[in-house]
């Protein structure tokens, strides 16, 4: 209590409201934007590879890319889809479908999954909050979420962590070891089953909101669904604010991280000066943005791919790699886009 004081009276540690830069490989660009390939698909949030096809979960209905750039139904279920990965589909209702058998986790709140030959590791966000909720997760400081095993052979789930704060994403490295993306913390942390208590951090402190993980290779494709800035961050630490903008305020106009903004007047101004000659500048300061970054063995970043702040690529929920081509799922402005992973 004391040293949070002290950090408080300082505006160091959790309580300062510095965002890191977009430098190095996070060095600002329109890759994104300028993709040639441009698929549309209403409500798109997860992606996955799976006997060789790319598949895309948009509200019930899965769906794959044909040859000719169209959407081919796939599968429709009886609940929204939270969350793919290879055969696995989670459900909005806490179900997970592999193959025609259901598992169930405690919790419900399912942001992502990862699989291997004998286990499904699955991230729930919230213990309090539905996925669609986590704007009001992030406000209330929430740090709920847990990571689960699934053993594919008996069905088995056992809790490895607990207390995360927004697990959003999920990979597996070099060792078998479940990386986790703690969306609250800005960071990837990777969470040994043998010491689960103890999580190291591999990249901490970065400019956004990390989400989905995904491997290619010898890689690794992360998603950052929404900016950081110092303006949410200051807001972050102003408790009794917070309560009153909940209560009084619609959510669509809270001072919040969002997939997409600017569609209304009625939004908070962003930290400064937004528009000049009323124009958007690609450097004026944005509730939401762009990001995929290419991560390399040690998840640490190498490159990355940007949709600005006046860019049409806004809420990036899912990367990943097919026959050597990158699929970003933009949600936020609800399209796929395709660009050469080279």
């Amino acid at each position: 209590m004391i040293l949070k004081a002290i950090d408080n009276f300082l505006g160091r540690g959790d309580a300062a409201v510095t965002v890191p830069p977009l430098d190095g490989a996070l060095r600002p660009n329109r890759a994104l934007d300028e993709a040639a390939a441009r698929h549309r698909l209403d409500g798109v949030d997860c992606l996955t590879v799976h006997g060789g096809r790319l598949l895309a979960a948009a509200g019930d209905t899965l769906l794959t890319l044909d040859a000719a750039g169209r959407w081919q139904h796939v599968l429709q279920v009886d609940d929204r889809i939270t969350c793919i990965e290879g055969p696995a589909i989670a459900l909005a209702n806490g179900a997970i479908l592999i193959d025609g058998r259901r598992h169930r986790v405690e919790g419900g709140c399912i942001t992502a999954m990862a699989i291997t030959e004998t286990a499904l590791y699955v991230a729930c966000g919230s213990a309090r909050h539905r996925p669609d909720e986590w704007q009001l997760d992030l406000l209330q400081r929430g740090a709920t979420g847990s990571l689960w095993q699934i053993d594919l052979a008996t069905g088995r789930a056992a809790r490895l962590a607990a207390g995360l704060a927004w697990p959003s994403g999920l990979a597996i490295d070099g060792k078998g070891r479940p990386v986790v993306a703690e969306a609250w913390k800005h960071r990837l942390v990777c969470i040994d089953p043998a010491e689960p208590a103890r999580p190291r951090v591999l990249y901490g402190d970065l400019p956004g909101y990390p989400g989905r993980l995904s491997r290619s290779g010898d890689h690794y494709w992360l998603a950052i669904f929404a900016p950081r800035s110092q303006l949410v961050e200051f807001v972050l630490r102003e408790t009794a604010y917070v309560r009153r903008m909940i209560a009084e305020v619609p959510q669509p106009y809270w001072i919040a991280p969002k997939l997409r903004s600017g569609r209304s007047f009625y939004e908070p101004l962003q930290g400064g000066g937004v528009k000049h000659l009323g124009l958007l500048k690609p450097w004026a300061p944005s509730l939401s943005t762009g990001l995929c970054v290419r991560l390399d063995a040690a998840f640490q970043p190498v490159s990355s791919l940007h949709s600005r702040a006046d860019g049409r690529t806004h809420g990036i929920t899912s990367v990943v790699a097919h026959g050597g081509t990158v699929f970003a799922a933009a949600r936020g402005d609800d399209v796929v886009v395709a660009l050469p992973e080279a």
